[in-house]
C-alpha cells in the first residue's frame, strides 16, 4: 500500500510538472481559406511535438485584422482540445519579420534625422561665431589704422579666412537642409508602410491559447479564425475567334485581402455567402392580431404605398438575418464543455458567449416583429396583386460557392490581385444587332449558354474578338442551363439609319389618329454579306390610353420564340435583315414599315422636349 501511494504521489507530481511546463509556443501552417464578401475564414493546421500529455499551446503570430471572438480550435489527429483563450498583449517590438525590417529601419532614419538636426546647430553655432570674430577683427583694425601700425596681411588673411568659412558654412547648411527633406520624405514613407502592414494598431501580438491533451507521439489540432479587410468580386474574359461556334469564356476572381498575414500555397474558396456561425435556426413566434373599431375616413394601406413599405420591411428582415449570423462568430459551441473544465481561465470567454446568445436572441425576437408588419400589411393592404419575382438583380439571390482547383498563395496586399477560377468553353450564337433609332453601330453579339456546373455571379467582362479587345461589358448573374447575351464590340463594316418618310393626322370618331411611315437602312461596306438583326420600338402608355399598332411592313417580323414571348408583348420590333456585300448608297439594304397611333382627341401626348441652352 506504501509504494502505491507513493507511485500515485509521484505519478500525480509529473502530471503537475507537465502541466505546469513553459507554454509550446507555435504557429503552424495557414492550410485552407474562405473568402467571402468583407471577411475570410482562415485555417492553420498545427502540428504538436511529442512527447504529449496535457500541454499549454500559444498559436503565435494570429493577423492584426483577426476578429477575436471567431478564433475556435478543433481536435485532428488524436490532440483532444479542452479550452481556447485569444488574447492581445503589448510588447516592445513588433514580432514579425516584415514589421521588425520597417521598425529597425524607422530607427536609422529617426538617428539620421537627429544627427542632420545636429549638424545644422552646428553650423549655426559655427556662424554665429564667424559673426563674432568679424566683430572683433574690425574694431581693431580701425584702432591699428589710427594709430598707424595696421598689418595689412594679418587683416588680409583673417578677411580671407571670414569668407572661406562663411561659403563653407553656406554650401554644408544647403547640402544638410537638402538631406533633412529626403529623411523626412523617407520617414513618412516607412510610417506609411508600417500603417499599411499593421492597419495602424499598436504594437502588440495576437496569440490563441490552447489547452489540450496531446498523444504521446504528438498530436494535429486546426485553428479557424475570421480576419476582416478581405474580400473578392468577380471578372470575365470572353474570347472568340470570326465565325466561330464557341466561346472560351474565363471566371475570374479580384480579390483584395488587407488581412495583415500572407496566405501561401493554401487551398482557396470563394463564397458569396456568410460567414455565419449561428446552427440554429430563429424561432418562429405566434401571429396574433386584434381588431378595434373602424375610424370613418381613416385610410386604408392602398397598393401605391404597399411595395414600398413591403420594400424597407423586407430589407429591414435581410439586414437583421445579416447580423444575426454575425453575432454567432461569437460562438464556440464545440469548445464549450471542455470550457467549463477551464472555468478560471475562460471566464472572460464564457460572459462574451452569454452576452452573444443574449443579443442573438433579441435579433431573433427582431426578426419575428418584422415578419410579422410584413404579414399584417399583406392582410390589411387592399387590391393588391402579386408582382413578379422572377428577375434577379445582382446575385442578391444566389449564395455560391467556388472552390480552386489548385493550392494558390496571396499575400497580404493594398491592390486588388486577379485568380483565375475556371476556364471553358460555352456554345455560342453570333449575330449582329443594331438599334437606328439609339445609335448608327452595328455590335457584334452572341448569345452564350451556361452549360457548365457553376452558377456564374453579375460582373463586369472584357472581350476579345479575334486576338484582339474590343472592349467591355457587364455580365448578369446566370444559372446551370440559362441564356445570356454578351457583346464583341463595334462592326466596322455595317451601318444603320432610321429615316420617317411620311407622318399623317386624321380624326376617327372620337379618337385622333396618328399614321407614320418609317425606313430603316443598313449599309455594307464590306467584302462579305451579313444578316443583320435590326430593331425598334413602337410606343406603350398605361392603362392602354394611347394604343399603336403595326400596319404594314416589308419584311415579316423575326419568328424567334423568345423574342414573341417576351420583348414582342412590349411593343419592341425585330426583324432578321439580309445585307449584301458592298451595299453602300443606293444599293443599301431597307426596310419600311407603318405604325398608328389612337387616344383620345380631347387628348395630347405630353413629353415635349425643350431645347437645351
Amino acid at each position: 500500500m506504501k509504494h502505491f501511494v507513493t507511485l500515485f504521489v509521484l505519478t500525480l507530481s509529473a502530471v503537475i510538472v507537465n502541466a505546469a511546463d513553459k507554454p509550446l509556443e507555435l504557429r503552424g501552417k495557414i492550410d485552407s481559406v474562405t473568402v467571402y464578401r468583407g471577411q475570410a475564414l482562415v485555417a492553420r493546421v498545427i502540428e504538436v511535438p511529442a512527447p504529449g500529455g496535457l500541454k499549454e499551446i500559444v498559436i503565435t503570430d494570429l493577423p492584426p485584422r483577426v476578429v477575436a471572438s471567431s478564433v475556435f480550435a478543433e481536435s485532428l489527429d488524436g490532440a483532444e482540445v479542452r479550452s481556447v483563450l485569444f488574447r492581445e498583449r503589448a510588447v516592445d517590438k513588433d514580432v514579425r519579420e516584415e514589421a521588425r525590417k520597417l521598425d529597425d529601419a524607422l530607427r536609422g532614419v529617426q538617428d539620421e534625422i537627429v544627427a542632420n538636426q545636429r549638424g545644422l546647430q552646428t553650423l549655426a553655432e559655427q556662424r554665429e561665431y564667424l559673426n563674432k570674430l568679424e566683430g572683433f577683427v574690425a574694431p581693431t583694425a580701425q584702432l591699428e589704422l589710427t594709430k598707424g601700425v595696421l598689418n595689412a596681411e594679418t587683416i588680409k588673411t583673417l578677411t580671407a579666412f571670414q569668407f572661406d568659412q562663411r561659403a563653407l558654412v553656406a554650401v554644408n547648411e544647403l547640402k544638410l537642409k537638402k538631406e533633412g527633406r529626403e529623411l523626412t520624405d523617407k520617414l513618412q514613407i516607412l510610417q506609411r508602410q508600417r500603417a499599411e502592414l499593421t492597419g495602424g494598431s499598436n504594437r502588440s501580438v495576437r496569440e490563441a491559447v490552447i489547452f489540450a491533451q496531446i498523444p504521446e507521439a504528438g498530436g494535429k489540432m486546426r485553428l479557424r479564425y475570421l480576419v476582416d479587410s478581405a474580400t473578392w468580386f468577380p471578372s470575365y474574359n470572353l474570347r472568340a475567334e470570326h465565325d466561330a461556334k464557341q466561346v472560351r469564356l474565363e471566371f475570374n476572381a479580384s480579390i483584395q485581402q488587407l488581412s495583415g498575414e500572407d496566405w501561401t500555397d493554401v487551398q482557396m474558396t470563394l463564397s458569396t455567402a456568410t460567414p455565419s456561425m449561428v446552427a440554429m435556426a430563429p424561432a418562429l413566434d405566434p401571429l396574433s392580431v386584434s381588431l378595434q373599431a373602424a375610424v370613418s375616413g381613416k385610410p386604408d394601406a392602398s397598393a401605391a404605398g404597399y411595395y414600398e413599405l413591403k420594400s424597407q420591411l423586407e430589407e429591414t428582415k435581410k439586414t437583421l438575418n445579416y447580423q444575426r449570423g454575425t453575432k454567432g462568430n461569437s460562438f464556440n459551441r464545440d469548445n464549450a464543455p471542455m470550457q467549463q473544465q477551464a472555468q478560471q481561465s475562460m471566464q472572460p470567454n464564457g460572459e462574451q458567449n452569454q452576452a452573444a446568445g443574449d443579443e442573438v436572441d433579441g435579433l431573433d425576437r427582431a426578426i419575428n416583429g418584422t415578419a410579422r408588419d410584413l404579414q399584417v400589411l399583406e392582410i390589411m393592404s387592399k387590391d393588391v396583386q402579386k408582382k413578379s419575382d422572377s428577375k434577379r438583380t445582382g446575385d442578391e439571390t444566389v449564395s455560391v460557392t467556388y472552390q480552386l482547383a489548385n493550392r494558390t498563395s496571396l499575400p497580404s496586399r493594398q491592390d486588388m490581385q486577379l485568380i483565375q477560377v475556371a476556364s471553358s468553353q460555352v456554345k455560342a450564337e453570333f449575330f449582329k444587332l443594331a438599334a437606328p433609332v439609339l445609335t448608327t453601330y452595328v455590335y457584334d453579339q452572341a448569345t452564350l449558354t451556361n452549360d457548365g456546373k457553376m452558377v456564374l455571379l453579375a460582373g463586369p467582362s472584357a472581350s476579345y474578338l479575334g486576338g484582339q479587345f474590343v472592349g467591355g461589358g457587364q455580365i448578369p448573374t446566370v444559372a446551370v442551363g440559362e441564356t445570356f447575351t454578351v457583346g464583341f464590340g463595334i462592326d466596322s463594316a455595317l451601318r444603320a439609319r432610321r429615316e420617317m418618310r411620311t407622318k399623317t393626322e386624321t380624326t376617327q370618331g372620337g379618337n385622333k389618329v396618328l399614321n407614320f411611315e418609317y425606313q430603316l437602312i443598313v449599309e455594307n461596306f464590306g467584302s462579305t454579306p451579313a444578316t443583320v438583326r435590326l430593331t425598334d420600338r413602337l410606343p406603350t402608355s398605361k392603362e392602354n390610353e394611347v394604343t399603336s399598332q403595326l400596319i404594314e411592313s416589308s419584311l415579316e417580323l423575326s419568328k424567334d420564340p423568345t423574342y414573341l414571348k417576351q420583348d414582342r408583348k412590349n411593343n419592341l420590333l425585330r426583324w432578321d435583315l439580309p445585307v449584301p456585300a458592298q451595299a453602300i448608297g443606293p444599293q443599301a439594304a431597307t426596310l419600311d414599315y407603318k405604325f398608328q397611333l389612337q387616344f383620345d382627341r380631347q387628348m395630347s401626348i405630353v413629353g415635349m422636349p425643350t431645347l437645351r441652352k
